[in-house]
């Protein structure tokens, strides 16, 4: 008789096992999604959540054999807001990983909130350089871009590919500009170029006249970081003034897809940008993201687009990894951890701060026939550099030594 207890208590519990797992397996793995949907940042965030969708519908919104809900919050580009919207969405919505934010001063009270909570947080663009070098979160991988990161080749290539020895920055004067062109001028100067002024831009920057006005005439460069609306100003007041005639113009972070489709065929030809992602890549996972994208959208789709499908990539790799128990947050970083991915971007892992070793692209803009568009401007890469790392040719000691940039 006991015998026969014991077989059938092995038996309930045996049952009971496999309707847990059968009940996990059905139940929905629920990922918060932080973007801007109200304010100046509306259109990007419209970005990201495009492309962060459009990963989850070519993957029929499942993954380790779960489906997957999103959950989208507004986090309007304000890091009080950002905050209390993670928090609604880790306490609330009971969400098993957050995926966000947008705008680089969100990303450290987002990261404060999965580490209060473990929640584990993908950083889709967030690219405050200190979240994956000075002030780590443990829960926190970004499989973007540090601010940075992409700058430091660019400064290398402004001195031997362009042949710029006395160069002016218009860099706007917040935390990314200031990184992202601080950054550049370091390995500019390294090189053995001379900065012959710096230029800081309020953020927005209505008038660029006066800063114009103010460019060193013995510049043989001038390198522009903007962003938003800012970035058509320039733009039109470039031409506009005349100074396409006196000065080599060169965009560190310019003239983006969503920026070309405001623009005129004087863009033409220009160094727009330098980034991870290139619209004119020539690979297959590119060519395939490229087309699915304007087909759903018919428009070129731009760089916020690829960070934010990737990241969703980044996310279902891991949960395949682990057969979808997104409930084991520990699991789930150590496969986000160990993920090599091959994204329309390029080939991509993680380094040991958790942030993406990956190429970076300098690019101009080419006017092209498209099949569906017909006649676009799209930015082409003239250079790639392989498995560029946030800490470049640095080592991480010798890197985190030196403290951010400042400015």
């Amino acid at each position: 008789m006991k015998s026969k207890g014991l077989v059938l208590a092995g038996s309930l519990l045996l049952t009971a096992i496999l309707f847990v797992s059968s009940a996990q397996a059905q139940q929905e793995i629920r990922i918060g999604f932080l973007s801007p949907a109200t304010g100046s940042m509306a259109r990007p965030g419209e970005e990201a959540r495009m492309g962060f969708e459009l990963f989850w519908e070519q993957a029929g919104y499942k993954a380790g054999g779960r489906p997957v809900r999103i959950i989208h919050a507004d986090e309007q580009c304000n890091p009080d807001v950002g905050m209390n919207q993670a928090r609604r969405l880790v306490h609330s919505e009971k969400v098993h990983l957050l995926a966000g934010p947008l705008c680089g001063h969100v990303g450290k009270p987002v990261a404060q909130v999965s580490a209060e909570t473990g929640v584990p947080l993908l950083i889709y663009l967030s690219g405050a350089d200190d979240l994956t070098k000075w002030n780590r979160v443990p829960t926190a991988i970004r499989p973007a871009m540090s601010s940075s990161q992409d700058a430091h080749p660019f400064g290398e290539w402004l001195y031997h590919e362009a042949g710029a020895r006395n160069a002016t920055f218009i860099g706007q004067d917040y935390t990314f500009g200031q990184e992202k062109t601080l950054g550049a001028i370091a390995t500019y100067t390294a090189a053995g170029g001379k900065v012959a002024k710096q230029i800081w831009a309020p953020l927005p920057t209505n008038d660029y006249g006066p800063l114009l006005a103010g460019i060193p005439a013995n510049s043989d460069a001038v390198v522009v970081c903007l962003v938003g609306t800012d970035r058509l100003r320039l733009f039109e007041q470039w031409f506009d003034f005349g100074y396409n005639r006196k000065f080599k113009i060169y965009g560190l972070h310019w003239l983006q897809a969503d920026a070309l489709q405001e623009l005129d065929d004087r863009a033409v030809g220009l160094i727009s940008q330098a980034l991870p992602w290139c619209q004119g890549l020539e690979t297959p996972e590119n060519k395939a993201f490229m087309d699915a994208f304007v087909k759903k959208h018919r428009k070129i789709p731009s760089y916020i687009v690829e960070m934010a499908y990737t990241t969703g990539l980044y996310a279902k790799t891991a949960l395949d990894a682990i057969n979808g128990n997104a409930e084991d947050r520990k699991a789930f970083l150590d496969a986000v951890r160990k993920a090599k991915v091959t994204a329309p971007r390029g080939p991509m892992r993680l380094d040991e701060y958790d942030n993406t070793v990956q190429n970076v692209y300098i690019q101009k803009v080419a006017k092209v026939k498209h099949p569906l568009l017909g006649d676009v401007l799209i930015n082409v890469p003239v250079k790639t550099y392989k498995d560029v790392s946030q800490f470049w040719k640095w080592t991480p000691q010798e890197y985190l030594a030196r403290g951010p940039y400042k400015r």
